[in-house]
């Protein structure tokens, strides 16, 4: 139902001061706005969002970026360099944790293109590519009500924690739904979190989950805005 995670919004303190974190320690090129900074990372758009609107960005998100395995220790030595790095060893998948300016837990893990889909072209510099953005961890207060909710629009369960206080859902994009704790590096779910889909169908995604969401907006684009039962936006818009 839905193909591809095509925004994901942060909420930063500072404009000027998480965007050249973003530039200079993530190498990515975009816009700046006034209140919004844009960086296109593979098929998402990655966006550092100022308090200023509604819905707001996400707070404290933890979010993983994929990267060939051939320039994960690229990324690891650039990184090291200026941060505290949390590097875990997932058997096969390696990952490194480092927050940004305004606590958001960013993750650079070995997806690699294949994993992350659509057009590989390096978004950060050339030693140290960025395909694109494949999981996102969503704080959420009941997790067999979130489960439900992200079911109905087509992702799957696929792993689950020992103490049932998490779940990974499979989609355009990995989903964990974390009931309130610390992940890997102190890591938290992310609270009013701001995400775009593509879809085919706009009106067919949010009719999906319209009896479970607390509010379903429609725009004169054709776009769909949901709440789900734990504040978080998504936003489904056709091609």
């Amino acid at each position: 139902m839905l193909s591809t995670l095509s925004a994901l919004a942060l909420e930063v303190h500072h404009l000027d001061r998480a965007a050249t974190w973003y530039e200079t320690h993530l190498g990515v090129d975009g816009v700046r706005g006034e209140h919004e900074a844009h960086y296109e990372v593979g098929e998402t758009t990655l966006v550092l969002r100022e308090p200023s609107s509604v819905p707001r960005g996400g707070l404290h998100v933890h979010y993983a970026l994929a990267t060939p395995t051939s320039h994960y220790e690229n990324w690891l030595t650039a990184l090291q360099a200026d941060f505290d790095v949390v590097e875990f060893d997932f058997g096969g998948a390696r990952s490194l944790y480092v927050d940004d300016p305004d606590s958001h837990c960013v993750e650079v893990g070995t997806a690699g293109p294949d994993s992350v889909g659509g057009d590989a072209s390096p978004a950060g510099p050339s030693d140290r590519p960025l395909t694109g953005v494949f999981e996102v961890a969503l704080e959420v207060e009941a997790l067999d009500r979130a489960e439900a909710f992200y079911t109905d629009l087509g992702f799957a369960a696929v792993d689950r924690g020992d103490d049932r206080n998490r779940v990974r859902l499979d989609g355009p994009v990995a989903l964990e739904l974390w009931e309130p704790q610390r992940g890997i590096a102190d890591a938290r779910g992310g609270v009013h979190a701001d995400l775009r889909f593509e879809v085919a169908d706009s009106e067919r995604a949010a009719d999906a989950v319209s009896e479970r969401a607390c509010a379903v907006d429609a725009f004169d684009d054709g776009s769909r805005r949901v709440r789900d039962p734990d504040g978080h936006y998504l936003t489904f818009h056709e091609a």
